[in-house]
């Protein structure tokens, strides 16, 4: 009896180490929270990203590509933006805030088009999805994560 409680004892514990979070040498993101899906005239999208990585070195950057859904697509300005860090302690897991600024890195469209039969005219609106990965300071880039559909008013 008390063989049989010590191995049901010892295969619980097992199970239970095996299960715990294992990070990995390459980075892995995933999009915690978006500010908005609409954005206006001269509004802000803050990102928050939840962070692992097994040694805590994520303090080289992070790369967001901007995608335009629309259906006339017209040639874009900065769709690649990269973000350095600043030094912070070394963990496994961490927060990243990333806070995009409507002038500096939301417009997409170097002029968008107006939109048929609006009188006045109006612009047609940026619709984006925003793909983000993150790299560390060993130069391991994770997986690429999307965000949803992103709507930025223009003017």
């Amino acid at each position: 009896m008390k063989f049989i409680l010590f191995a049901l004892t010892a295969f619980v514990v097992t199970i239970v180490a095996c299960n715990k979070d294992k990070f990995l040498t390459k980075p892995t993101i995933k999009v915690k929270s978006l500010s908005a899906e609409f954005i206006p005239l001269n509004g802000s999208l803050i990102i928050k990203l939840d962070c692992t990585d097994k040694e805590g070195d994520v303090q080289d950057s992070v790369i967001i590509i901007k995608k335009r859904l629309n259906l006339r697509v017209v040639p874009t300005l900065r769709d690649t933006l990269r973000f350095h860090f600043p030094d912070f302690p070394t963990t496994p897991r961490t927060e990243i805030v990333a806070t995009l600024k409507y002038q500096d890195h939301l417009i997409s469209a170097s002029s968008p088009p107006n939109i048929p039969g609006t009188n006045p005219p109006q612009r047609e609106r940026d619709t984006l999805v925003l793909k983000i990965a993150v790299r560390d300071k060993a130069g391991h880039t994770s997986d690429t994560v999307t965000t949803k559909q992103i709507i930025v008013f223009r003017q």
